[in-house]
């Protein structure tokens, strides 16, 4: 469950799920691509500077995002999915 103003990438994180992050999470690097399948209108939208990032990812799609930016402000459910090739990257961490 997100709380409002968290982004995708740290609601993941705070849920045992280690979606990869090179940069840290600033929006420099594109190794945090996700697609948003349902919610998008429950998040913020992408800036300019997440627009040139995201086209840097493989497997780009119209629906492609960085988690790291996408801030949680509404009260829909979001349905995140990690592209195929990312997905060796995506860990689980036992609790």
């Amino acid at each position: 469950m997100g709380v409002e103003g968290e982004s995708i990438l740290e609601v993941a994180l705070r849920n045992g799920i280690q979606i990869e992050h090179s940069c840290g999470g600033v929006c420099a690097c594109s190794t945090c691509h996700v697609y948003v399948e349902e919610g998008a209108d429950s998040i913020s939208e992408a800036d300019e500077d997440e627009e040139d990032r995201v086209e840097e990812a493989p497997g780009l799609q119209i629906n492609s995002r960085l988690s790291c930016q996408c801030i949680l402000h509404g009260k829909g459910p979001i349905k995140a999915t990690v592209p195929a090739w990312n997905r060796n990257a995506v860990k689980e961490v036992p609790h």
